[in-house]
């Protein structure tokens, strides 16, 4: 018994909320302004890894365009989806679009399918814990 760690120290939970904070930040901080558009996949269920990956590399530009403010928490966002990611998703599940043949869709949709994935990627390992 005195190798088996306590519950308590199973490390983080698979869902933190910190994604969450931040992306809901980002949105809050955009409002409506921004009229952009961002390569946004719309099957969030083919190639879930490389989904999550176009969505990291998309927000760069949101990061980029929106000043230092926006950028710090883009940068902060893109750094927890990278750890995320690698606990919850898998890659290789067939042939994967590329980033560039997902359609472009305005920054708010690409923000609200963000929040999607990462909504339902939580919910199914949730389920099947």
């Amino acid at each position: 018994l005195l190798l088996v760690p306590p519950l308590g120290g199973l490390g983080p939970p698979l869902c933190p909320r910190e994604p969450f904070y931040f992306l809901i930040a980002i949105m809050k901080m955009l409002g409506n302004k921004n009229d952009g558009t961002l390569y946004t996949p719309d099957d969030l269920s083919v190639c879930p890894a490389e989904t999550l990956g176009c969505f990291r590399l998309e927000l760069s530009v949101i990061g980029f365009e929106e000043g230092p403010l926006v950028g710090t928490a883009v940068f902060r966002l893109q750094r927890l989806l990278d750890a995320l990611g690698s606990r919850l998703w898998v890659t290789g599940q067939g042939p994967c679009p590329p980033c560039e043949g997902h359609p472009q869709r305005p920054v708010p949709l690409f923000l609200a399918k963000l929040l999607e994935l990462l909504q339902g990627a939580c919910a199914r390992h949730l389920a099947s814990a």
